[in-house]
């Protein structure tokens, strides 16, 4: 699946570049990324780098309909119970979304966007265990696919953009029967990236 996106990133810049036609284009955009749940301070988790690419469509004035995809390696905190907190063996998250952006109709070089977006979110497996009593349980949290929504705002300075994004995604879980525990991932993370958007025609 890795290398299918990371396909689809180098090609899809290269068909907007050549077709060239107005409503059509793509953006590519790099960032940093970071986790949206900080309800336990002890949590370690860690931020990094996401990329993006997303062809879109023009499909009335100021209004794009698009195709998000995006790797972001953000790691998540993990919880057993709610309380004992883990960071993940989970590396990365991969993302395909159906986004909606709409460029506001001011005047001016800098032009500002919101949008939303809602699809699929693929997070990789992560094993973690826990000793109460001086027993191992062992919590193996697979590979999941689970749904997410995306919100976001940004600005636009010709073929250059900056976005700031919130991307909720469905928390991830296993259950132990020896325990009656749950291990739980919280998927949801934020990022700031830079993008530039190839064909279109003019720079809007």
């Amino acid at each position: 699946m890795r290398k299918l996106f990371l396909s689809l990133f180098v090609l899809v810049p290269f068909v907007a570049s050549a077709q060239n036609t107005k409503p059509f284009k793509v953006n590519v955009a790099a960032g940093y990324a970071a986790t949206a749940d900080y309800s336990n301070s002890d949590a370690p988790t860690k931020g990094g780098f996401v990329y993006s690419v997303e062809p879109q469509y023009r499909i009335v004035k100021n209004l794009d309909l698009g195709l998000r995809f995006e790797h972001s390696f953000v790691q998540r905190p993990e919880y057993i119970d709610k309380v004992i907190v883990f960071q993940t063996n989970a590396k990365y998250i991969l993302s395909g979304l159906l986004t909606a952006t709409y460029s506001l109709p001011l005047k001016g070089k800098f032009i500002p966007y919101v949008g939303v977006g809602g699809g699929l979110y693929h997070t990789a497996p992560s094993t973690q265990s826990y000793r109460p009593f001086n027993i191992t349980v062992t919590y193996p949290l697979p590979a999941t696919n689970v749904l997410g929504g995306l919100a976001r705002v940004g600005v636009k300075w010709g073929r250059i953009n900056l976005d700031g994004a919130y991307n909720m995604v469905s928390t991830s879980s296993v259950k132990t029967s020896s325990t009656g525990l749950s291990l739980e991932g919280r998927n949801s993370y934020y990022s700031v990236k830079v993008g530039f958007t190839i064909g279109g025609g003019d720079a809007e």
